[in-house]
This record gives structure tokens, sequence and C-alpha cells, in this order.
């Protein structure tokens, strides 16, 4: 209401830290215009002291953008300038030798109110919010300072950013600071060299094998569960040695800004806040190369932002986005509000104008190496950020009594009232009309102990350690119910359900078919893990163990969300709660590391430690930010304040550290992870889950006169069917558990899963006839009895195997084919195996793993598949495992003609 009364302005000038040379010449600027003279501007000039080497330059350029390009766009407040007068200015900043090159094409753009061409927000129009129109201006402050600073090839070390807001295509294999980065170099160099030898999967993710370095067990890929290892330091073949090349990855890789951390992260020798005002910075230059209408700038920054944006997406937003949410996470950093943040900011800048800076000599600004970038963003903190962060306080109180001081701000009475510009009038009507109790305060907070105690990081290690993890910590609070909801799941869901149904499957679904007292606490639940996946995803996805795929990289859980994204797998949307869980284990489990045998010297083997599934809260460092960690911080925090002075404040840091360790830390155990996976119904039967079942049971062959007498007694397809669910769900539990060859299915389906055989079992013979060792060779039967079933019906019996395995055979083929056919013995028991090989093996999720045996030849893929039929090895080469679907199906078809006595 006050700031649209007498001509306000809405925005306060912020450059007016920059102290008396930008006074100076902003008057000047506004008498010049007033006059449509550049006399005023010319006495300016040549009477600017030539000391102010930076300063005086940028001071005109901000005065231009806020005496001219701010007004323009106010019809209200001011006049558009007269276009010969406009003249007259472009005239004075590009004949004056006061300017670069850069800047003085930047003093012609802010003359235009044409330096955002691409990006309204950074254009001055009528009606833009005020946080819009003051990022703007602080935008336009940096690309100020840097087309003035950092020329190209100066060695400025501001040169980076520079490189970034003008030239970006020179900026297109840059290692961007703050991205994170590979972390495998750091492991190598942690773990002995002699005896650990890495390997890759064949999707590339890394593992590795000590000892004597050579595989001798097989496992399953923790990411995406493929087999990986080897046998008698034999490496598997589908695995391969790993690169020992840095695999960061260069450009903008923390994909959209609302799915980033709310909370600072640090990253290499940079602390949260530093992180976190460093990307500030970084984004602030790419949003003004983002607001050019150059084609080829807006091109080179999108092949730097990874992954690639949408065609047709508006780079500058994406950026802009990035900035808005940096000013966030920086504000809880150092617990100070949005006015505060911009004005420490502008601040920082006016620090930068004033630097003097020797050239970084052999520094490699372009950022093409990890060492290059590591040196890089440490000479920034040093030059730049250390004496910011220890003074932010005081250097913020300056700024607002700069701004107090400011002629301009007498007109506005709403900035004069929040900055306690006035002398405090007299109390009238009681404490409550007051105007002095409304008046904004700094908070003492969490971010701002974290920065002040940066300086004395080394004397309080305990305390300095927990707040640089804090903001993985703080998120251990909700792991006991997301483990809770895990196992209620997998108990509920496991080898039950498949893919489709799970993607089909909404939360308000799951919600509604528990009893009301159930219902809340799986809500609650459901509530913890969206809390915990919000505080840590942005660090979960750059640095966990297990990285969820960028097409998974799902959100928070709503009610319309499908079940699978809460189950825990090792893909799709599952991979994000395993993820979670894994990570916040790490986080625990790593921050004790630190504090036991990095600080108190005490070996962690002597440290008890307690299963996943058993952790309570009192076990873990669980605490709430709000309830516990907060009070205990001010609890230790001495503060007074003055008006006019701000709040002053003080914190009692040894007792403080005493405090927090006795609470959170002491007798904390170390969690033993056990992961906690979900089996889909249709995964029972994966390669390595029938490798891993032959193994505890040696598998027989049914009797011929017993698979016939089963498919007699089963006439229907939904018995059929019926029948092969409840044979899976026995073989995901042999698998894990094992058992007695010789047992009879039915005894175990009824002694041990608690399922009435005569109703999961259908077939009387199959009861009385099956034993465990016998339990394949009837999945086996009826899923080729199923398959025939619904072809019969004219069904896509391989709905999910990829279309690369059913191309047709021609007629050469056919004939090969039936000639073999007619010899090979065990023509049924192949009918089988090859089902088996197509069902287990060549399913469409499958597809990109096995792309590379399209071509193999199919009798090949078979004995790599395990299939040991006398015979098999001589089937004709011609058929290769794209014929596998028409192979099976002459197969089957021959089989079954030889039985009946029909022809082919």
């Amino acid at each position: 209401v006050l700031r649209h009364n007498e001509g306000e302005d809405a925005i306060p000038d912020r450059f007016i830290v920059l102290g008396e040379s930008y006074r100076t010449t902003r008057e000047a600027v506004t008498n010049a215009v007033l006059s449509s003279s550049t006399r005023p501007l010319e006495e300016v000039v040549t009477n600017t002291d030539r000391s102010l080497k930076h300063v005086a330059p940028v001071g005109l350029l901000l005065s231009l953008y806020r005496e001219v390009t701010m007004c323009q766009a106010e019809s209200s407040q001011f006049q558009p300038t007269g276009a010969e007068y406009l003249a007259k200015l472009r005239d004075f900043v590009g004949r004056r030798g006061l300017l670069r090159p850069d800047a003085s094409r930047l003093a012609l753009q802010l003359l235009g109110n044409e330096q955002g061409a691409a990006l309204a927000h950074v254009k001055v129009s009528p009606g833009q919010s005020g946080m819009v129109r003051s990022l703007a201006a602080l935008v336009v402050h940096f690309a100020c300072v840097l087309s003035q600073c950092a020329p190209p090839t100066s060695g400025h070390p501001l040169e980076v950013f520079a490189a970034l807001a003008f030239k970006p295509d020179t900026m297109r294999k840059a290692l961007l600071p703050t991205m994170p980065e590979d972390d495998l170099p750091a492991i190598r160099n942690a773990l002995p060299e002699s005896n650990t030898h890495w390997y890759e999967c064949p999707n590339g993710h890394r593992y590795y094998v000590a000892n004597c370095g050579s595989p001798m067990q097989e496992y399953q890929c923790n990411v995406c569960r493929v087999r990986i290892g080897g046998t008698s330091g034999t490496l598997d073949t589908a695995n391969r040695v790993a690169s020992a090349a840095d695999q960061s990855e260069s450009g903008h890789i923390l994909g959209a800004a609302h799915l980033r951390s709310a909370s600072a992260v640090p990253e290499r020798d940079l602390n949260p806040a530093s992180c976190a005002l460093m990307r500030i910075l970084l984004h602030m230059s790419l949003v003004w190369a983002a607001s050019s209408s150059d084609q080829g700038k807006l091109a080179a920054l999108a092949s730097i932002i990874h992954p690639a944006l949408p065609v047709g997406a508006n780079i500058g937003q994406f950026f802009w986005a990035h900035l808005e949410y940096d000013i966030q996470v920086f504000g809880r950093a150092v617990g100070k509000g949005f006015d505060d943040i911009l004005l420490s900011i502008h601040c920082l800048l006016g620090g930068m104008t004033n630097a003097n800076v020797n050239p970084s000599a052999g520094l490699d600004l372009r950022l093409s190496s990890r060492e290059s970038r590591r040196q890089w963003e440490g000479g920034i903190q040093r030059q730049y950020f250390t004496d910011f962060f220890q003074s932010i306080d005081g250097t913020v109180n300056d700024a607002r009594q700069a701004l107090h001081n400011d002629d301009r701000l007498k007109k506005d009475k709403l900035m004069r009232a929040v900055f306690e510009a006035d002398a405090r009038p007299a109390s009238e009507g009681g404490r409550h009309l007051d105007p002095y109790l409304w008046c904004y305060r700094e908070r003492a907070s969490v971010g701002d102990l974290t920065h002040r105690l940066a300086p004395q990081k080394e004397k309080y290690r305990v305390l300095f350690e927990f707040l640089h993890d804090e903001h993985k910590l703080r998120a251990l609070q909700y792991l006991p119910d997301i483990v809770q909801l895990q196992q209620r799941l997998v108990a509920r869901f496991s080898r039950r359900i498949d893919r489709r149904t799970a993607e089909a499957y909404t939360v308000k679904r799951l919600l509604s078919e528990f009893s009301d007292l159930d219902e809340r606490a799986v809500g609650a639940m459901v509530t913890a893990y969206n809390s915990a996946w919000s505080l840590v995803r942005e660090s979960l996805y750059q640095h966990g163990r297990l990285k969820p795929p960028d097409d998974c990289y799902y959100g928070s859980v709503s009610l319309e969300s499908p079940l699978s994204c809460l189950l825990p797998t090792a893909e799709g949307y599952g991979c994000n709660p395993s993820a979670l869980v894994e990570y916040l284990v790490s986080a625990h489990n790593g921050f004790l590391e630190k504090y036991y045998r990095g600080i108190r010297n005490v070996s962690t083997s002597d440290i008890h430690s307690v299963l996943l599934s058993d952790a309570t809260h009192a076990q873990l460092i669980s605490y709430d930010g709000s309830r516990h960690l907060l009070p205990l911080v001010l609890s230790h925090c001495h503060y007074t304040v003055e008006p006019g002075q701000g709040m002053l404040v003080q914190y009692d840091l040894a007792a403080l550290e005493k405090h927090l360790e006795q609470r959170f830390i002491i007798g904390r155990p170390m969690v033993d992870m056990a992961e906690i996976r979900l089996v889909f119904s249709e995964d029972v039967h994966n390669t390595s889950q029938m490798v891993a079942l032959r193994r505890r049971i040696p598998q027989a062959e049914l009797p011929k006169a017993t698979q016939h007498q089963i498919v007699a007694e089963l006439h229907e397809l939904t018995d059929i069917c019926s029948v092969i669910a409840s044979l899976e769900i026995g073989i995901g539990f042999l698998m894990a558990s094992g058992g007695s060859g010789d047992m009879l299915l039915a005894d175990y389906m009824e002694r041990v899963l608690k399922m009435n055989p005569e109703l999961t079992l259908i077939s009387r013979k199959l009861r009385h006839s099956c034993m465990l060792q016998n339990i394949l060779s009837a999945w086996r039967l009826l899923v080729v009895q199923r398959t025939q079933k619904l072809t019969d019906l004219g069904q896509d019996a391989f709905e999910d195997v990829a279309d690369d395995f059913k191309v047709e055979i021609d007629r050469e083929q056919r004939q090969l084919l039936t000639e073999w056919l007619a010899t090979l013995a065990q023509r049924d028991a192949f009918v089988g195996e090859l089902l088996e090989f197509i069902v287990v093996e060549l399913k469409e999720r499958h597809a990109e793993r096995n792309a590379s045996w399209v071509d193999w030849a199919l009798t090949e893929a078979l004995d790599q598949y395990g299939c040991r039929l006398q015979g098999v090895d001589d089937m004709p080469y011609e058929l290769e495992c794209q014929h596998a679907i028409a192979v099976w199906a002459f197969a089957a078809r021959m089989s079954r003609a030889v039985t009946t006595g029909a022809v082919v």
C-alpha cells in the first residue's frame, strides 16, 4: 500500500552498497536524463578517481540500468527517454575509453532494454513482481562485473563465469563448478591398490574384487541384478575390466530445479554455504547467457545440460528456476531472509569489483579436469568467500545502513519502517501498536551456526563434521518407518504381483485395503518416505551407490502414484526406495566411521552393530531439526537486539558440541545393511534364480507318462495359469531357502508355505507324483501348455518378448529345421527348454541387455543358457536367436503332430 503512494520506487536501489562512487554516478545519470544532456556524465567521468579501476565503469553501467532501463519500463514514474537523447547516451558510452568492449556492448543493451531478448525475466517490463525485478537486478550486476573485470584471456579467476555468460561455446566440455563428480578415483585411493581389481557388469555398473583380485564366485549386480564376478579366477564373459578413466560428467548435471535437495550440500572442498553461493554465481552467468537471442549461444547452452531438455523447452526458464532455488537454499544455509541475501550478494559483487586479483597463472580456466576444477573452486573460496562469510553479519548491517542513508529511501515508508531508518516514535495506544514490535529480525539458525563455525572447524571437529553431514543425517529420523513400510509391502506382494499390476495399482487403493488403524499407520510411513526423499534426493542421485535411472527419478508419492514407486526393487521406480534406504544407512555408518576412527581413534570393529530390520530411533542418529536440533542450538546461543543494529549472536561452541555428542552420537551402533527386495512374480524364473534353485536342489525331469497325465487333468487355461502361479511362488521360496529334493511338492506347499495343495495344485497327478526335484520340469511343462493354448486361441503368447526375436524363418531354414528335428531324440524336452529360454531371457525389458544375441546362432545361445540336451549342438547355424519364436512354434507343432499323428 505504502509504496504506491507519493510515486516511490517499488524496489529499493540495492546497488547503493557499492558506495559513494555509485551514488555520485547515479545522480549524474539522473541529472543527465532530466537535462537531456551528457554534460553531467562528462563531469563525473572527468573527476573520477583513477584509482577506482573498475568501480567507476561498473557504477556507470548499473546507474544506466537503474535510471534509464528501469525507468523506461515504468511509464507511470518516468516518461520514456527520447530517441534523440538515447542516441547521445549510446554515443557517450561508445566513444569513452572508460568501458571495455564487452562492457560497452552491455551498456548499449541496457540503454535499449534489450538484455532479455530470450528471457522475459531479465528484460524490465511493467507488472513484474518485486522478486523477479530484484533477481534480474542481481543478474545484471554480475554481468556488469564480469564484462568489465574479467575480459577474455585475462587470467582473472572470474573468467570462468565470464566465459559462461558471454561465450558459452568455449565451455562445452567444462566440468562446471559445484557439479558432482565421479567418486571412483577417491575410492580407488582409499583401497589397497595391490590387491583390488575393478570390473564392470554388462550395463556398466562397477564393482571390485579384493584379496587376489580374481573373481572366484558369481553374484548379482546390486543395481541391475545381472550376473557379475566369475569362477576359478575367470571373469564372466559378459563382464569386463573397469576403465581407470575418470567418468565425471561435464556440463550442467543437476537436472530440474524442483528435484534438487532443499538443503545446501557440500562438494569437494566447498562447505554447504560456499557451494550454495557458488551455484548462485554459476546460474546467474548461465541466466545471462540464456537471455541472449544469439542462437549459437543457446545451442551451446543446450549442449551442456544433462540430461537434455525436451525439444522446445526454454533454456532461460530452466536456469532461472535454478537461480530462484539457489537463493532459497543459500538463505537456509546462512539463516537469512530474501532481502538480506540479496544485499549480501550485491556486497560480494562489489567486493569482486574492488579486489586486486593476480592472474591465475598456469590454471586451466576451461575446467577440463577434476583437479583444475578443484583448484579453481578453492581459489574462488579463498579469494572471495572466506572473508565474506566471516563478516557477513557486519556486511549486511552496513548494507542496511547504506540503504537507510539513501535519499531515495525517504520516499518509501514501508522500507524505512522495516529497516528502522527513523527515530523511534513515542508509543501510542499500547505496546501492540508499537511499530518496532513488527520490525524484521534475523533468526539464529543451524545454517547461521554452520557458517560461523567454519573458521574454527579444527577446534570443534565433532560439531563441524555433524553440521557438514546434517543435510543427510536429518533424514535418518524417517528410516525406521521406511524400513517397516518396505517389509510390509514385501510380505504382502513379493512373488504375488507382476510389474503391470504394480504400475496400475495406486497408493490410494493400497491404503483402502487396510483397516482404519493400519491405514493411518501405512499413510504415516508413506509420508515419512516422502519427507526423507525430499531431503536427500539430490545427494542420493549424485552420490548414492544405487542411482535411480533418469527416467525413474520419481518425485513425491501421492495417492494417485503407482504402487511400484514404493516397492523396493533393483529397476524402474523401485530403484528409488531401495536407493534411499541404502543411502541413509551409508550416511549413518559413514558419520560414525568418521567420528570413531577419524576423531576418537577408536576402531569400528569394537563398536557393536544392529540389523537394519531391528534398528530403532534410539539406535540411529535420529532427530527432528526443528524439535530437537534447533532448540539445542538456541539453548547455547546468546543474542541481543538493538533498534537499527539487528541481532548480535554468539554461540557457546564447546558446550554445544559436548551436548550434541551426548544426545545424538555416543552409544549409537553401526547398522548392518540387509537389502530388502521385492521379487515380481515374473522374475521368479529369471536366469540367476533358476541357476540358484538348481544349485540348491538338483532338478530332474518328470516321467513322460506323468507329464501326459498332468496335461490331461488340466483342461482349462485358467487352471493352468493358476498352477503356474503356485509353482512360481514355490520356486521363489526354494531358491532362497532350499529343501529336500525327494519331498513331495504338495507336502512342501502345505507344511512350509501353508498353502492348500488341493486349491493350488489342481492336478491330482501333480500332487501325488511331483517332488521338489521335479518343480522346474512341472513349471516348464505347464508353461508350454499355456503358450500352446494361447496360440490356439489366436492370442500373442509372447507379448513381453522383444520383437527382435520374432523374425520368421524362410523356406530353406524351415527345411533345415525339419531335418534336424527328425533326428532329435528328445524333441519334447527341447520344446520345453527352448520355451524356458525364451520366457526367461528374451523378455522385452531385457532387450537392451540381450541386443547382441539377435545374430547369435540359436544353438550357441542355448548352450550359454545351460541347455545340455543331446543333439542341440547339431542345430543348423542358420537358425539364429532372432528366429527363436518361429523355431519354437514349428518344433511345438511338429511335436504335437507326432503325438497325435497329424501332419505338420
